[in-house]
């Protein structure tokens, strides 16, 4: 009864690691923008960047999931597989933003590595969470 309790509350900072703190950010963000204290040109850099960040996450989370309940050798196959995949996505992601869209490069750089590196954080720590509960019911 207690380790259900203690899964539940590592699920419940799972989420708000995934979900709160990004949509406080966006709802600040859109907030700034429309009541006019912030550029056009810097909400749309701030935006962008936030984006493909969040594009990368969602992917990894795709991918551990799809992998999870695989044998050890298919889960690093796909998680890893997953993760030249997202790689290459968000560098082909962020060429396209720099080469073909008006932004902002410091305002665009500095929130898709931010978010990057929060998201990376996060992934890493459901990643964790979600092994160790496979690892403590004997599912192999």
């Amino acid at each position: 009864m207690i380790w259900k309790k203690e899964k539940k509350t590592k699920m419940k900072i799972s989420y708000f690691l995934i979900i709160t703190l990004p949509f406080l950010f966006l709802l600040g963000l859109l907030g700034f923008y429309f009541w006019g204290h912030l550029e056009t040109v810097i909400f749309y850099s701030l935006l962008y960047g936030f984006s493909i960040s969040t594009i990368n996450i969602i992917l990894g989370l795709i991918f551990i999931w799809l992998g999870l309940d695989k044998s050890d050798q298919v889960f690093l196959i796909v998680v890893f597989g997953g993760l030249i995949l997202r790689l290459f996505l968000v560098l082909s992601l962020i060429i396209i933003t720099l080469k073909f869209l008006y932004v902002r490069l410091d305002s665009f750089i500095f929130t898709t590595f931010i978010f990057y590196f929060y998201y990376l954080i996060a992934e890493i720590y459901i990643l964790s969470q979600k092994k160790n509960i496979k690892i403590k019911t004997g599912n192999d």
